[in-house]
């Protein structure tokens, strides 16, 4: 290979940042992805070979330079899933509903919709109990940290969520906007995910929405204390927010 060969591939392999497509296609050719440190050893040995001193120092300096650019270390994990050890998302409903939600099921499409609505990735659930099924029944509990869609950690775990107190209250919607001035959130679900609550009511398992079918149970969003769950109750007919857990 001449000296100026060799420079043109010194120049080339310095230039890597803005060709590194050219650079594939002349020197990777249909060999597959080859290792940039292989590449510049190769052109390094080349340089070598050039007899003019200025010239050889010169390519040298080029090779040597194209070394300085290249990737260190291996590429970063990706990162990992909710339901799988990675954050989870959580927020309240930006809609209010009266006690029939149309039980745990449509109360688990409102939240899902709510998050489609919003372009958010994954499954959710409604943080809600009926008489006989619950969060801590019918939820995938996570390893990994349960979060805001602002980012805010409100729970490190499932076992953290659970433990009575939030390190955050669940106040942001599913857009990461504000609740407005209703804090109340149908719940019928005590600080640990079974079912339960002031009165243990919860608007006939979630299928009425009238004053005289009776109450459910309520949290308040505000609050990051045992009443984020478990504050009392309202009447049916009352609108209310929904807790909305990420499955996976």
């Amino acid at each position: 290979m001449d000296a100026h060969r060799v420079d043109s591939l010194a120049s080339a392999l310095a230039a890597a940042g803005s060709r590194r497509g050219l650079l594939g296609g002349l020197l990777l050719g249909t060999v597959g992805l080859v290792g940039w440190a292989d590449t510049h050893e190769a052109a390094a040995k080349s340089c070598k070979k050039i007899k003019d001193k200025k010239k050889r120092k010169k390519c040298l300096q080029r090779a040597q330079g194209t070394a300085a650019q290249l990737p260190a270390g291996d590429p970063p994990s990706p990162a990992l899933a909710c339901g799988a050890g990675g954050p989870c998302r959580v927020f309240l409903s930006s809609t209010l509903h009266g006690g029939n939600l149309g039980g745990l099921r449509g109360a688990d499409a409102i939240c899902q919709g709510l998050a489609e609505d919003a372009h958010l990735p994954g499954t959710y659930k409604a943080w809600l109990s009926d008489s006989t099924s619950s969060p801590d029944s019918r939820f995938v509990p996570s390893t990994g940290p349960y979060q805001l869609v602002t980012g805010t950690t409100i729970a490190g775990n499932f076992t953290d969520l659970t433990d009575g107190t939030l390190t955050a209250p669940i106040n942001v919607t599913e857009t990461g906007g504000g609740i407005g001035a209703s804090t109340g959130t149908w719940t019928h679900t005590l600080i640990d995910g079974t079912p339960g609550g002031f009165g243990n009511v919860n608007c006939g398992n979630w299928t009425i929405g009238v004053a005289t079918g009776g109450a459910g149970n309520v949290g308040v969003a505000t609050s990051n204390d045992p009443d984020w769950t478990g504050a009392g109750l309202n009447f049916c007919n009352v609108p209310n927010h929904l807790y909305c857990f990420e499955q996976s």
